[in-house]
């Protein structure tokens, strides 16, 4: 009798186990899932509107991304333009070009006239003038009111800058989709802010179709920008081989601009890490989205089958990005405009490449960032708060008055690299140029690649580029290929930092040893604020020296000294577990040689 109770007692407690496994299993699986926080508080989440495209861009030089945001209401709305300090936005209001009431639609930011300063177009619909705007530092902007890309009216979607002839200033495209007869335009660029409307050749000869987005991308890895165009409502989407000289030729009869669709948006990314950019796209009117494995040499096979390309749906905006950082590019889609009155989740995607070794997806059905209803417009991958991983920003529209929403990356341990160029015989924003990293991930060596673009799905644009590293300590090779024609490699750089390159200059903050050595001192926002009870402190030291770093109460009581000694020049983390503190407003300070700085932060129980 006691050996069958024995028997009996294992295995209950073996059922217990299984139990306990496939619960934790799940626990697990949910977590990976839900990577994403809503952000609830600061304007830039409180603000309403038609909103329709999402820019993270670096306006005033001071080393992060701000945030620009258009709205599009039919009879004008202001855009909304928030400084990023420290990872928190403020909105400016009293400054051109964000004080204009027009109904805006898609944006796209670069430096056309080289100057340092990066400048913006916002193209709007009922055929209103859109704006360009130059850039002249100090945060103050000249309306450039004369220029073609303003006075030709139309019914325009969106803008994207891209240097087609390679001489160093970029031009612009621009989407037009009132109704048949409408005509897509192509502006070069003459230098000193100066544009002409190229109104012959391939891009000029199609008329009548609905385009609503625009990639400049190398589609063959031939060096130059050739051009790819979504068309709404039916027609077969537009892709054009640049020849180089500033010619082009239309390209027909492979699967890219043989399927047609409803398609809104466009997206390039090297989804399986063999060299060259494959496409997806987003379609609108409850149909499927496609997606197409770019083969080389112009050929193109279309995926079937896959979970990305399964959900019907009223897709809006796209976008590759690697959000869990372990090495391959996962794919975010909003949606809006569907059936009336009912409000649609957005989807996300996960790669599973480097868990599978097979370029396939599996679709997130958990957290608030692909169940939270709206209408979702535009949207834009960045590492808005600089903690090396992929947040989300979606502009909203429903009812033309929806806040839009915002949410942070949780992160997890793997690594990653930030990069942003440069340009000098390339145009100064960079645009058009391609980095390769090739790092050994899980003890496979792997080639990344990235290219920064004026607009990378519809009304969503960041120009710095990204790489999740999954474990790989050391990036091995960083190769630039410019779209100048140069070619610059570096080696051995490590990974978990941000760093800019410089055409023809090099690596700025970074020596050979690869030790970050940052330009300046800087304490940065903890990560997460507020916290409870863990949060993150960042800092950069440009010297060496005798270091501190403290916590403080409301009060100005010294509660704790987080670190105290000497460091070299670099970039530290430090974590706080703020356990046995109740909720309150805190104060941290960095003391090192003559640098001193004092920041709040928030512990909510």
């Amino acid at each position: 009798m006691k050996s069958i109770n024995i028997k009996f007692e294992n295995n209950i407690m073996k059922l217990f186990i299984i139990i306990l496994i496939l619960s934790l299993t799940g626990l697990l699986s949910r977590a990976e899932a839900q990577n994403f926080t809503p952000v609830t508080t600061g304007s830039f989440v409180n603000d309403g509107g038609a909103s329709r495209s999402v820019n993270f861009v670096d306006y005033d030089n001071d080393g992060d991304l701000d945030l620009y945001v258009s709205n599009g209401k039919r009879f004008g709305q202001y855009p909304f333009m928030y400084r990023n300090d420290g990872g928190q936005f403020f909105r400016l209001i009293a400054t051109n070009p964000f004080n204009d009431s027009l109904p805006y639609d898609g944006s796209s930011w670069a430096d056309f006239d080289n100057d340092g300063n990066l400048d913006m177009c916002t193209v709007t619909w009922y055929d209103s003038i859109s704006v360009l705007y130059k850039n002249n530092g100090s945060g103050s902007f000249t309306f450039l009111g004369s220029s073609p890309i303003v006075t030709d009216r139309g019914f325009s979607e969106s803008c994207s800058w891209g240097d087609y002839d390679k001489d160093g200033l970029v031009d612009l495209f621009v989407c037009n989709s009132k109704s048949s007869g409408s005509r897509n335009r192509l502006y070069k660029n003459l230098g000193s802010g100066n544009f002409a409307r190229i109104d012959s050749g391939a891009i000029y000869q199609d008329v009548g179709y609905l385009s609503r987005c625009v990639n400049w991308i190398d589609i063959d890895n031939d060096g130059d920008l050739d051009i790819f165009v979504a068309n709404e409502s039916g027609p077969a989407d537009y892709m054009y081989k640049n020849n180089g000289g500033g010619y082009f030729t239309k390209v027909t009869g492979i699967p890219p601009v043989s399927t047609a669709g409803s398609s809104w948006s466009s997206s390039w990314g090297d989804y399986d890490n063999d060299g060259d950019p494959d496409l997806f796209v987003a379609n609108s009117e409850n149909q499927k989205n496609l997606l197409f494995r770019n083969d080389g040499n112009f050929a193109f096979t279309r995926i079937l089958g896959d979970p990305i390309v399964s959900d019907n749906g009223y897709h809006a905006s796209s976008g590759w990005g690697d959000y869990d950082n372990d090495g391959d590019l996962d794919m975010f889609i909003t949606q809006a405009y569907g059936p009336a009155g009912v409000r649609l989740p957005n989807l996300m995607f996960r790669n599973k490449l480097m868990e599978t070794g097979t370029a396939s997806f599996e679709k997130i059905t958990d957290g608030e960032v692909v169940n939270d209803l709206g209408y979702s417009y535009g949207f834009a991958w960045a590492d808005w708060d600089a903690d090396g991983d992929l947040d989300i920003f979606t502009a909203r529209t429903f009812n033309e008055n929806e806040n839009n929403s915002a949410y942070l990356n949780n992160g997890n341990n793997n690594k990653w690299l930030e990069i942003k160029l440069t340009g000098n015989a390339t145009n100064r924003s960079a645009i058009g140029s391609n980095v390769k990293v090739r790092a050994v991930i899980n003890g496979t060596p792997v080639w990344l690649s990235r290219t920064v673009e004026g607009q990378s799905g519809y009304c969503g644009q960041n120009l710095d580029l990204h790489f999740g590293l999954g474990n790989a300590v050391t990036i091995d090779t960083i190769r630039v290929e410019w779209l100048s024609g140069a070619v610059e490699n570096y080696t051995a750089v490590a990974s978990n930092q941000i760093i800019r390159i410089i055409e023809g200059t090099g690596i700025i903050g970074i020596q050979q040893n690869g030790n970050v050595v940052p330009e300046g001192f800087n304490l940065h926002q903890n990560y997460p604020n507020p916290f409870n009870p863990s949060t993150r402190f960042s800092f950069d030291l440009a010297e060496a020296g005798d270091t501190e770093l403290k916590i403080y109460d409301g009060l100005g009581k010294e509660l704790e000294v987080i670190f105290a000694g000497s460091l070299s020049a670099g970039s530290y983390t430090f974590d706080f577990n703020a356990s046995n503190y109740p909720s309150g407003v805190y104060f941290y300070t960095i003391t090192s040689g003559r640098f001193s700085m004092t920041k709040k932060m928030v512990l909510l129980k």
